[in-house]
């Protein structure tokens, strides 16, 4: 096997598929100093051959690139991971926003007004199953893929991420509506019961209920997603390159941030700020 990419990992990136192809994927250099990131890697090629993932033990932060045993969230180090806004609670849980709160102010001003005061899209989508979910709508479609949405719909934008997380929670909690993906069912292509067009009504009566004003009927179009995919395993086991430096074999698909192998599945994001030397 040649060596075709070297570089440092984070989330691959990816884009729908024109005229009902699947999405297409790239391997994308997480390297924190973006002047020398290496070029992307186109993955799609590789379908059906093989290729393998080698580790070469060196772990650094993405975003100041001091070295690092383990990563923190999204490839943080233990010092960025606490004192970064990209790392605070209130990313993974946006209705636990402070940036209002005197005594715990938000970690970086500026970035709260590029990211977080910024126009947010709640959405349904079927991943593993019926879903809710939020995300800036500059990352539509992005997001969709990355949680390997076979279809979802826009419901309705908030103009910032707090707003639209509060409003998320209450559909979990009052509605019992699911807001994360169940890996494993997702790698299986088990999608469950369901109808989105009917669920995305369902959760579009209870917005109204809220006072919620849901986008107009021309902008919450239904998006179906192909996913470049030969074969779903029957049963799911994942590589772990911090007790095996090696991953790979015949590539048997990509979905949301897995690589499907036919001895194993690898989520690369989970490995964000590893680098590696991939061979195919």
């Amino acid at each position: 096997m040649n060596e075709i990419w070297r570089g440092t990992l984070r989330k691959m990136r990816v884009a729908p598929g024109d005229d009902g192809h699947p999405a297409r994927y790239a391997l994308a250099d997480g390297f924190w100093n973006p002047d020398e990131r290496v070029a992307d890697h186109p993955l799609n090629e590789h379908l059906g051959g093989e290729l393998r993932i080698d580790f070469t033990g060196t772990i650094a932060c993405t975003y100041c690139g001091r070295a690092t045993k383990k990563t923190f969230g999204q490839g943080f180090c233990f010092p960025c991971f606490q004192a970064r806004a990209e790392a605070d609670i209130c990313i993974v849980k946006p209705e636990l926003c402070h940036y209002h709160e005197p005594q715990n102010p938000c970690r970086d001003d500026a970035f709260a007004l590029a990211e977080c005061f910024q126009p947010h899209v709640l959405y349904a989508a079927l991943t593993s199953g019926l879903k809710v979910g939020i995300t800036r709508r500059k990352n539509i479609p992005t997001r969709w893929l990355d949680q390997g949405a076979t279809e979802a719909v826009p419901l309705a934008e908030l103009p910032d991420r707090a707003t639209v997380g509060k409003i998320e929670a209450q559909l979990r909690d009052e509605l019992g509506l699911a807001d994360k993906t169940h890996w494993t069912r997702l790698l299986k292509n088990e999608r469950g019961e369901g109808d989105l067009e009917a669920y995305a009504d369902r959760v579009l009566a209870h917005l109204q209920d809220l006072g919620v004003e849901p986008l107009p009927g021309a902008d919450r179009a239904l998006r179906s997603f192909r996913f470049p995919v030969l074969v779903y395993p029957e049963k799911v086991k994942s590589f772990n390159l911090d007790k095996d430096p090696t991953a790979g074999g015949h590539l048997q698909g990509i979905k949301g941030q897995y690589l499907i192998f036919e001895t194993g599945v690898i989520n690369l994001r989970k490995y964000t700020g590893y680098q590696v030397v991939v061979s195919g």
